[in-house]
């Protein structure tokens, strides 16, 4: 899983209020019920010492939640003085409800744990004529799920429709027929480009009319190229059945996560034999704390055990708290140990890969590394 969409948030200087929601049917008074919860987890963080501004900001997004925006997913929301940092609606953000924590760093070890299985998807469904992109989050687990959606018309005026007369003008037509097709094609691609750059997706599924996909995926680059699957499924017709193209969505998001667990799992065992992976708390906190984690290695189902301290930046982090007074002017704090590795890892530009239950790892955690680290 990318981290880079939170590297700013694990570069801040806290502390943060992380807020956690489940899932949950909605009851007669959803709405009701919901101002209820985050009352309780309001006065919570006031207990724990958050300060007032940290949250009124966190006030003004679940403050005023309907009970039937958080009715199919849960969500999660990190605050400070600067105010609201990140919040993300998610299927499942974890099994043991409502929480909230006010600590020197956001607490998003969870977070991450509920995205494993899912493949960030850029869903495009294509005519000669334009395309609809959609951003999605896929897992064989929760199903589908749309962030967002833009429809692309392309700019091309012609008909793209092949010319029924013969002769010369049969040809000439025929020629704009296809110059309008890579305009539009072209138009979508630029689209994807653009959706691409921020959504940043594992996959991307090219669906809808054969002759579309075919133009638009000549067109595509290369980084993109290697990422697309094409699937018989899907159409921009009004009122197209949506059914087979999910499914068809998700046996490629299944595929794509099976084969980014191999490949982890491969890469790491191939890693070690040239002391460029390591496993076990020690070994990945030394890594973590030179910035030599590229891929920090969790276990479905099972955390980190223990707490490291952590001081004033992502690197100052130790299990004894009287290691980080030569490099933290702050009080070390204990927080969990995963929370801890996870934040490192990802200010230092790294990314966190869950491996599926009953994989054999030293306090279950290990790392690819950037570079070896001796340990």
């Amino acid at each position: 899983m990318d981290l880079s969409r939170t590297r700013d948030l694990f570069e801040r200087t806290g502390p943060f209020a992380t807020v956690y929601l489940e899932a949950r049917n909605p009851g007669e008074n959803a709405d009701k019920e919901t101002q209820l919860r985050w009352r309780g987890l309001s006065d919570s963080l006031t207990e724990q010492g958050a300060d007032d501004k940290t949250v009124a900001a966190l006030d003004e997004v679940l403050g005023t939640a309907r009970g039937g925006d958080l009715d199919a997913y849960g969500r999660v929301v990190v605050a400070s003085r600067d105010g609201v940092l990140f919040d993300e609606t998610v299927e499942a953000v974890d099994a043991s409800g409502d929480s909230a924590i006010w600590s020197p760093l956001p607490e998003l070890g969870a977070y991450y744990r509920s995205q494993s299985g899912s493949i960030r998807v850029l869903l495009v469904v294509a005519d000669k004529t334009g395309g609809d992109v959609h951003q999605v989050i896929a897992s064989n687990a929760e199903g589908a799920r749309e962030l967002t959606g833009e429809t692309i018309d392309g700019s091309a005026a012609e008909q793209v429709h092949k010319p029924r007369e013969g002769g010369n003008a049969h040809k000439q037509r025929q020629r704009r027929h296809e110059q309008a097709s890579y305009q539009n094609a072209a138009d979508v691609v630029s689209g994807i480009r653009s959706a691409a750059s921020s959504f940043r997706p594992e996959l991307v599924v090219l669906a809808g009319e054969v002759q579309g996909r075919e133009v638009i995926r000549e067109q595509l680059p290369k980084e993109l190229l290697d990422v697309t699957r094409e699937v018989d499924a899907g159409s921009r017709a009004a009122g197209a059945s949506e059914d087979a193209l999910e499914d068809a969505l998700l046996t490629e998001a299944g595929r794509a996560a099976t084969e980014q667990e191999a490949a982890v799992r491969r890469q790491f065992h191939e890693a070690k034999a040239h002391a460029n992976a390591v496993e076990g708390l020690e070994p990945v906190l030394e890594a973590a704390r030179t910035g030599a984690v590229a891929t920090l290695l969790l276990v479905d189902g099972t955390e980190v055990p223990g707490d490291l301290y952590v001081g004033d930046s992502p690197e100052a982090l130790s299990t004894d708290p009287a290691n980080l007074k030569e490099i933290s002017d702050a009080e070390p704090v204990s927080r969990p140990a995963e929370n801890v590795l996870v934040r490192a890892t990802g200010a230092l530009g790294g990314d966190v890969a869950v491996l599926g239950a009953g994989t054999e790892l030293q306090d279950n955690v290990g790392a690819l590394l950037r570079f070896p680290t001796g340990a």
